[in-house]
């Protein structure tokens, strides 16, 4: 029996062995001539958006895309994309097809036009990398894998990583730790589309968020949403009256579908005196 396990043993670590060297990284695969790679857009920007021809040459089983692989635009007007997480191409003999994931790191950049040709490099920005390595294997959503994308590359808001999921919590406290960004107080929920000029259009509908705040003389409460230059853009219920001091807490909600882009802010006025002010933007 001992023969026998060991007999196993080796063999299970020769297989393991061969298997291993037989998928290799992409860029190795390229550099050694075992394969001929043409990386094309389909006309997505985000999620299942580069299609792969892959001419195997060489005697190997696989191909490994790394998380965090950049795949540049040959038109220095269009988005380049970036894999969060690692690909594993089992190869056949001649040429293949596959689709895998990007994701855009250009914000005001165009969405790739359906054909444009990518060419491979290995990401250079430190905090994209560790954002990459950091996703690769968890189960997000697309929408929001984007979002966290362009807060680390864009510098966009982190309200958007949103979505009740403790994951996706992990997720936008992450992005704050690695980019030092403020994990704001409130959430929203943008929306991207391709208008007919490849433009990327954000549109948010909604902000919502807990507002906690301190009641040291009664009156009647008023809301109001308020610019950045500080003029009244709205005055929300009209108002209610609050017969006692203490500490208050409610969860504010406000559609903002069709609002201007900017800074804004919630505050909370009885009589003369502001009480609470939290801001918010809308992009």
């Amino acid at each position: 029996m001992k023969i026998a396990a060991i007999f196993f043993l080796v063999i299970f670590t020769i297989s393991f062995n061969v298997n291993s060297k037989s998928n290799i990284n992409v860029f190795d695969a390229i550099k050694n001539n075992q394969i001929e790679l043409a990386a094309t857009s389909n006309g997505n920007h985000s999620g299942e958006a580069i299609i792969l021809k892959i001419n195997k040459l060489g005697r190997l089983s696989g191909i490994v895309i790394p998380a965090g692989t950049r795949f540049i635009s040959e038109n220095g007007e269009d988005q380049d994309l970036i894999t969060v997480e690692e690909e594993l191409i089992v190869l056949k003999n001649g040429s293949t097809e596959h689709i895998i994931k990007g994701f855009c790191v250009q914000q005001d950049n165009l969405s790739p036009s359906e054909g444009s040709s990518f060419y491979l490099a290995k990401e250079g920005n430190d905090q994209l990398i560790k954002l990459a390595n950091y996703l690769d294997g968890k189960s997000i959503e697309d929408n929001i894998i984007q979002t966290a994308v362009w807060a680390v590359s864009d510098d966009m808001n982190v309200s958007g990583i949103h979505n009740d999921e403790a994951s996706v919590d992990a997720l936008r406290e992450y992005v704050c730790s690695i980019t030092g960004k403020e994990n704001v107080w409130y959430n929203s929920d943008p929306s991207y589309s391709i208008d007919a000029n490849r433009n990327i259009v954000q549109e948010m509908t909604k902000v919502e968020g807990m507002l906690d705040y301190i009641v040291s003389n009664t009156g009647l409460l008023k809301m109001e949403i308020c610019k950045e230059n500080g003029d009244v853009h709205r005055t929300l219920n009209g108002g209610s009256p609050i017969s006692r001091t203490g500490n208050y807490s409610f969860k504010f909600s406000l559609k903002v579908k069709g609002w201007e882009s900017g800074n804004y802010s919630v505050q909370l006025r009885i009589g003369d005196k502001v009480i609470h002010k939290k801001e918010f933007v809308i992009v």
